[in-house]
């Protein structure tokens, strides 16, 4: 039976990207059954032409989107997971490329291992401080194996009949922390988060083959002002039972 990958993609502050985002998806060897785009209203300092190409671009007849005159972050592509039509849902930020093979490298774990693909992992190192694992699993670390992490980012492949569990309890932050809160909720129901294979020699493989996008200025995650808030949601979902692996 065919698999069906329904794909969630948003536009915001890196318009230029949704061209050569959309032609990787579509080129896929495991093809996409629907793209979503959700557009989120972007800033006001961007101009004509960055505007349009959230709306025009190479092979957006392929591309349903929705359109919102307001933004309203990065959760909602959570919530529009559980309404798509594909038995697999696979969200992409908007700086993420991936190889043509990454579908297929997640397909491979999703179901046998049960867990929540990302193409980077964290594995915490401490309770009172952000401290993590380095290199981070996924296409940091180049990994060669499965690896099992505490949460996955900038790339999420999971079953569409998981989406619900985001919902059973609120999230600390509406503006932040989803991955987090999004793992701890899977985590509940025995679902573990981890990084497919990143083999350095076949990028095909890998969930973003142009990783360094995502430290640019705009990068939520890179933000001088969110070291606490990121604190604050990991210490909050272990109070709540959220368990990391090596705590």
């Amino acid at each position: 039976m065919k698999k069906k990958v329904s794909v969630i993609l948003t536009a915001w502050m890196r318009p230029q990207y949704l061209e050569e985002q959309v032609e990787r998806v579509l080129t896929q060897s495991v093809p996409p059954h629907e793209i979503i785009l959700w557009y989120n209203q972007p800033p006001k300092r961007l101009g004509v032409l960055e505007r349009k190409q959230l709306t025009t671009f190479k092979n957006d007849k392929y591309v349903k989107k929705i359109f919102c005159d307001y933004n309203f972050g990065i959760i909602p592509r959570f919530t529009l997971a559980a309404c798509l039509e594909g038995d697999y849902i696979c969200i992409f930020d908007d700086d993420t490329i991936p190889g043509e093979r990454w579908f297929e490298n997640c397909l491979n774990y999703v179901d046998e291992e049960k867990v929540i693909c990302g193409t980077i992992g964290l594995r915490y190192l401490s309770r009172s401080e952000l401290k993590t694992e380095k290199p981070r699993m996924g296409w940091e670390g180049m990994t060669t194996k499965l690896e099992f992490v505490d949460l996955v980012g900038h790339s999420w492949f999971f079953r569409r009949q998981w989406a619900p569990y985001f919902w059973e309890e609120e999230p600390l932050l509406r503006s932040f922390g989803e991955d987090i809160h999004f793992c701890a909720m899977l985590q509940r129901h025995g679902i573990r988060a981890a990084c497919p294979p990143h083999p350095e020699k076949d990028k095909s493989l890998w969930g973003s083959i142009k990783p360094e996008r995502g430290v640019d200025g705009v990068a939520i995650s890179c933000s001088n002002d969110r070291s606490d808030d990121f604190l604050r949601v990991i210490q909050y979902e272990i109070e709540k039972g959220y368990k990391p692996i090596l705590l």
